[in-house]
Formats: structure tokens, C-alpha cells, sequence
């Protein structure tokens, strides 16, 4: 009796040693394939970055802006595919050493900065990168910079270029102070005070009117 209850534990100790060792060799390979997907992803976004800032590194030739226009159209495709897979690049996604790259850092940025009409003309688009805006993976304020750099471009003033939204592209101004303050909060930033407008008054201006 006393063999056979020692064979048991034996057997039961074996049992316990093999199945902590298979959870070590199974987390393990877990974390190499987390670690793998962070990888693959990060290099797949440093891609982007090297083609939408490579086309534009060597010196004019013939047809060159057109081939901008075609590679911009091209990488921002690429970014919404990117984010409708696997959402807006965070530390969480991509792993904090990989996210701190120039590269992956400066991806989504400058390739969403050199498309702002999408976000603005586009519905579609803009409500996926709001819903990133709203899921916490994209800032407001990031969101809020692509779009003024539309609003920036088309400006009727070329000497003080006219914003709506407010961001580093400048001011906003109070003239749409409706409609500006009703923006930013449907992107999750708050309104602004008058003092943080400027007066356009007399200006043209492109610029959407509140929705009521």
C-alpha cells in the first residue's frame, strides 16, 4: 500500500514538474510572438515612412509632384488599412521599443498631413480616425492639426493663413466661433474662450458653418 501511494505521488510530482515546465515553454513562445507581431507591424508602418519622406528626398525631375500626389494617395490607403486591421499605432500595439523609432513615430503624421482633403471631404474617413480619437489610440489634438493643415492650404489669406479648428496651424477665428467650438468638441477637445480666437473680420473665408 505504502509502494503503491509513493508510486502515485511520484507520478503525481512528475505530473506537476512537467505541466509547470510546459506552461513556462508555452508563455515563452507567447511572448516571442507577441513580440514577433509588435515587429512586423512596427516594420511595416517604418515602410510607409521611408516611402511617403524617400519620394521626396531627391531633387526635381520631370512629373515629380504628380508622383508626390500619386505616393500620398498611395500611403494614406495603406494607413487606413493599417488602422481598420489593427487600429492607430500606440506603445501598447507596436511595444515600447519599437514605438519610439523616428520612423514609427513619424509615419502616420506625415503621411495624414499630407492628406488632410480625405479626412475633410471624406466622411468615412474621418469618422474612422474619430473613432480612434474616441477608443483613446489617436490624440484630438492630433486629429485636430490634420485638419486645420487642410483648412491652412486653402485659405484665402496667403499672408495670415486662417485655421478652424485651433492647433499649432494657428488660431481660429471668431467669426466661426459656433461652429469652431462645436468641432472641437465632437473630437473630444474642449471650446475655446474668445481670447483664443483672432479677428478675420472683413476676410473670405473657407470655413464650414454650424450645423444645426
Amino acid at each position: 500500500m505504502k509502494k503503491h501511494l509513493c508510486f502515485v505521488l511520484s507520478i503525481l510530482f512528475i505530473s506537476i514538474l512537467l505541466s509547470c515546465s510546459n506552461s513556462k515553454f508555452t508563455n515563452l513562445n507567447t511572448s516571442k510572438s507577441i513580440q514577433s507581431k509588435q515587429d512586423s507591424l512596427a516594420f511595416e508602418v517604418c515602410q510607409m515612412y521611408g516611402l511617403d519622406q524617400g519620394i521626396r528626398l531627391p531633387e526635381g525631375f520631370k512629373d515629380k509632384s504628380k508622383l508626390v500626389q500619386n505616393i500620398d494617395s498611395f500611403s494614406f490607403k495603406k494607413v487606413v488599412a493599417f488602422v481598420k486591421i489593427n487600429g492607430f499605432p500606440t506603445k501598447a500595439l507596436l511595444g515600447e521599443k519599437n514605438f519610439n523609432y523616428e520612423c514609427v513615430q513619424g509615419a502616420f503624421g506625415a503621411i495624414l498631413l499630407h492628406n488632410p482633403h480625405r479626412i475633410v471631404n471624406e466622411q468615412i474617413h474621418f469618422d474612422l480616425f474619430l473613432n480612434e480619437v474616441k477608443k483613446g489610440n489617436m490624440k484630438p489634438n492630433f486629429l485636430a492639426a490634420v485638419i486645420d493643415k487642410y483648412y491652412w492650404t486653402i485659405s484665402k489669406n496667403k499672408k495670415t493663413r486662417r485655421v478652424f479648428y485651433g492647433s499649432e496651424f494657428g488660431k481660429p477665428c471668431i467669426q466661426t466661433k459656433e461652429a469652431t467650438n462645436k468641432a472641437r468638441k465632437e473630437i473630444g477637445l474642449k471650446a475655446l474662450k474668445d481670447d483664443e480666437f483672432v479677428d478675420c473680420a472683413g476676410e473670405e473665408l473657407n470655413m464650414p458653418k454650424a450645423k444645426s
